[in-house]
């Protein structure tokens, strides 16, 4: 497989760049202060979701004419730019998995009404899957749907984790359609107005200092025209979005970026290290660009029509382990200012930061466990155990 942009995808990645470095200190200090005002995981709506708009990056590879006209290559070259800058990308990852699914599998009505408004940054989303009674095992979901006179959906259950909830317009909500079927069977997708009668969303607040939800569906009516693709046809769709979601950086870039402000400063005050330290930091690069390169390998082979779920969970599985490796010997390196918060060393109060927010990237997303499980059974040819 050749790893080497082509000369357009370098070309885009240079303009994308070029953009980028058009953000100010001010710009940034101003966003990190929206995220902590609304307690969102990497998410400022107002100050840098419309900039995504303008510089038209959400809807990268979608099928067209609905979205924009890329190679997936491209669409992981934009991300790893706006990550390696530091910049908040997590509602751009949920526009991007609801707008995909609506463009691939519609219906063309619910796609007409709602990618305008994701492509100009004018809704936002969260994706209701995990519950509290189901742990990793999505398919485990007692969320219910069943239809009432009219023909409308009415949605009984209980989301948790829901990253982004209370400041979201629209919930994308998996639940269950066909009361009489098991596992992956029967399940359906349904697109529910975060602000309608019987939503209730309540703060979780986590150790990786942001904030997620519970959210509580009781009777919501939901009309039918909201259903997303087939009814209980959604596992296909969620397995598609998934392996793409894992296809992406879960703590690598992050990492990298803390690993080169961290040697920037090193090479400037003339800090020493001992050949221990220096032997680390090699080992880190290395299986730093080993996680980017599974990456690529996931999207080489999407852009093939091959199936990735394999690959993509060796992806999801490595970079959040790499990436608390990272974190801690990090905040080990910099000593007490990066264990006390307010210290006034921006550095190691965001390898503080990480240090906690990195323990939660091995259960978002699937947990290690689960990855494993792929693993063994797609890619290896492992029984079930």
């Amino acid at each position: 497989m050749q790893f080497r942009l082509t000369d357009e995808e370098r070309k885009f990645r240079d303009e994308l760049r070029s953009k980028i470095d058009e953000f100010s200190a001010d710009d940034m200090v101003a966003m990190r202060a929206e995220m902590t005002e609304l307690e969102s995981d990497r998410q400022a709506p107002t100050l840098f979701n419309p900039w995504l708009a303008r510089q038209h990056v959400t809807g990268l590879g979608w099928p067209t004419p609905l979205g924009r006209p890329a190679s997936q290559t491209e669409r992981f070259v934009a991300h790893e730019e706006l990550d390696s800058a530091g910049l908040p990308t997590y509602g751009l990852e949920q526009a991007e998995a609801v707008g995909w699914m609506l463009a691939t599998f519609g219906p063309e009505h619910l796609a007409a009404e709602h990618l305008p408004h994701i492509l100009d940054a004018s809704w936002s989303y969260a994706g209701g899957y995990s519950e509290p009674e189901a742990g990793s095992d999505m398919l485990a979901l007692r969320s219910r749907a069943s239809r009432n006179s009219g023909g409308d959906f009415v949605v009984n259950g209980q989301k948790m984790w829901t990253s982004g909830a209370h400041i979201a317009d629209w919930i994308y909500t998996l639940v269950r359609t066909d009361p009489d079927s098991t596992r992956h069977r029967g399940l359906s997708l349904l697109m529910i107005d975060a602000h309608a009668p019987g939503v209730t969303i309540q703060p979780v607040r986590v150790m990786g200092g942001w904030r997620v939800n519970a959210c509580f569906f009781d009777n919501v009516v939901v009309p039918v025209g909201a259903l997303v693709g087939r009814e209980g046809q959604a596992w296909a769709m969620m397995a598609q979005a998934l392996d793409m979601e894992r296809s992406m950086s879960f703590g690598g870039r992050d990492a990298r970026l803390l690993l080169a402000r961290y040697l920037d400063r090193v090479g400037r005050t003339g800090t020493p290290l001992d050949d221990d330290a220096y032997r680390q930091l090699g080992e880190f690069i290395m299986e730093l660009q080993a996680e980017r390169l599974l990456g690529h390998q996931v999207i080489a082979l999407g852009d093939r029509g091959e199936p990735a779920s394999g690959e993509a969970s060796m992806s999801k599985l490595h970079g959040p382990a790499i990436a608390q490796r990272v974190a801690q010997w990090l905040v080990d390196a910099l000593g007490p200012d990066a264990y006390t918060h307010g210290s006034g060393d921006p550095l190691a109060e965001e390898a503080e930061h990480f240090l906690r927010a990195s323990t939660v990237l091995s259960i978002i997303g699937g947990t290690s466990e689960i990855q494993r499980n792929i693993i063994a059974q797609r890619w290896l040819g492992l029984p079930r155990s």
